[in-house]
């Protein structure tokens, strides 16, 4: 891929200053925020900058021993820069580090694909056109091949979930890239043998080639900071989804259930409507982890947790505040009898059997409720007044329903 083929110094100085500014930019994003494919890219255009830099001095010397090592030279540094940018893609791809020892047969494959690249071209070194035809078909053809093994790789890797910029730029690059190479591959073989090939402006193709090499680049870079922030991003919402949620049963913990229920009860004095509060706990679940263990008692707050989620409403809260206590909360009530179908589905919910290790458990639990403004007209009110409901609940269904001394009913599924 003779990407700095060009007869103009300036326009070469140019791409040297690109890649090169380029390289320091994907560096130091790569240990500001310890991306290493970032390295293998920096790498990447660090090597199509020495490969630039080196076409600088063409014309200083005809000798053949400075031609071969120009064009070997020149030759590494562009396959170099493939090499690196395919390591940088895969680790995009499968968001894992490439080894030292992958890297390391990287650059002896690169090395071996200069030695033969620049000897086929060497060849024809007595017409300094034919040579420089060979050497772009060559490393033209490797860069297709380059852009489809890139293109192969990125398209296993996910997209980020918002900004998919990096990878719209990538898609694009690399169908610009293929599609000029194919291009100045076809040119360069059949340069000896049509005329309009030999009416090809290489100018103008090369510069677009470069162009759209360091928009791969650029696509690459965005795309692992897109992937990076997404996964910073995820790690934060399970850190604040661990921290606010039981661990047990997924719901959400005494400190979400008071933010709530404070934003509960503001919302309601705004739009004068209610709020009940229901305070529930299983009845003897302490004879339920001394007979089975605490597996067997983990499996029962499970389930229920499971059926109180299921039978409210989506705009309802239910949490676990502490052992085998729950606290439902329920906006946007319009009277006392819209409390009484919550309290109603409570009660199925907490009624229930679950099975553990061949073992059918039978659970009840008793229930208290408070509604806002009626019974009080504060958060930690509103919470005591079912607390204190839920105990009332709990005394008058004792006697007929779980005696003191009865253990939980157990029959064999």
């Amino acid at each position: 891929m003779n990407t700095i083929a060009l007869a103009v110094p300036v326009v070469v100085g140019l791409e040297v200053a690109a890649a090169l500014g380029l390289a320091w930019l994907c560096w130091r994003l790569a240990e500001r925020r310890n991306l290493l494919a970032l390295r293998d890219i920096a790498r990447a255009f660090l090597a199509l900058g020495a490969a630039a830099l080196i076409q600088l001095s063409d014309g200083a010397g005809n000798e053949v021993t400075l031609v071969a090592a120009r064009e070997f030279f020149r030759s590494l540094s562009v396959w170099l820069y493939l090499g690196f940018m395919i390591l940088g893609a895969a680790q995009l791809a499968s968001n894992n580090f490439v080894t030292e020892r992958v890297r390391r047969d990287a650059v002896v494959g690169a090395g071996l694909a200069a030695l033969l690249s620049s000897g086929i071209s060497l060849i024809a070194i007595a017409d300094p056109v034919m040579q420089d035809m060979i050497a772009n078909a060559l490393r033209a053809g490797g860069t297709v091949v380059a852009c489809l093994i890139i293109a192969r790789v990125v398209s296993q890797a996910p997209e980020p979930p918002k900004m998919v910029l990096g990878a719209s730029v990538v898609r694009v690059a690399l169908t610009l890239v293929t599609i000029l190479a194919a291009v100045r591959a076809g040119v360069a073989m059949l340069h000896s043998f049509s005329q309009f090939s030999r009416a090809v402006p290489w100018q103008p193709l090369l510069t677009v080639e470069f162009l759209a090499h360091c928009a791969l680049g650029v696509g690459l870079l965005v795309w692992i900071l897109d992937r990076d922030w997404a996964l910073a991003h995820a790690s934060m919402q399970s850190a604040e989804h661990r921290a606010g949620s039981d661990p047990l049963t997924g719901l959400p913990n005494r400190t979400i259930v008071m933010d709530r229920l404070d934003m509960a009860v503001a919302l309601a004095r705004r739009n004068a409507t209610l709020v009940g509060v229901l305070y529930m706990d299983l009845d003897d679940f302490k004879a339920v982890n001394d007979r089975h263990g605490h597996l067997a008692g983990d499996a029962v707050l499970r389930a229920v947790s499971a059926r109180l989620q299921h039978l409210l409403r989506a705009s309802d809260t239910v949490g676990r505040i502490g052992g085998d206590e729950f606290v439902a909360i329920s906006p946007d009530l319009r009277t006392s009898a819209d409390l009484d179908v919550v309290v109603q589905k409570l009660r199925e919910a907490l009624k229930t059997d679950v099975l553990h290790d061949g073992i059918s458990i039978s659970v009840d639990g008793s229930v208290g409720a408070a509604l806002f403004p009626r019974d009080a007209d504060a958060a930690l009110s509103l919470l005591a007044a079912s607390d204190s409901s839920m105990y009332r609940d709990k005394a008058l269904r004792r006697p007929a329903v779980l005696p003191t001394a009865a253990p939980p009913q157990i029959r064999t599924a």
